[in-house]
């Protein structure tokens, strides 16, 4: 395993990371698990890997993301 993967900066790995968050959070209610998403995200992830799941959604858009993530990484970008 790569360094690259082991810390979570493959496009494809964030994608699936951040919707192994939402899955903690689909018991919530959805603003409170928004929240949560966008808040782990913001706190647990490093700039790098932040900018390259950002880059990624840029090209590929949403897709494959969870609605409540979609969610929360759009408010993440408005901060």
């Amino acid at each position: 395993m790569s360094t690259a993967t082991l810390h979570g900066t493959d496009p494809e790995k964030l994608v699936k990371m951040a919707n192994q968050i939402g899955d903690f959070f689909k018991s919530y209610p959805e603003a409170t698990a928004v929240e949560g998403v966008r808040e782990h995200i913001a706190k647990f992830w490093n700039r790098k890997m932040r900018d390259e799941f950002f880059a990624y959604l840029d090209k590929q858009g949403d897709k494959g993301l969870q609605p409540v993530v979609a969610a929360a990484v759009k408010k993440l970008r408005t901060i």
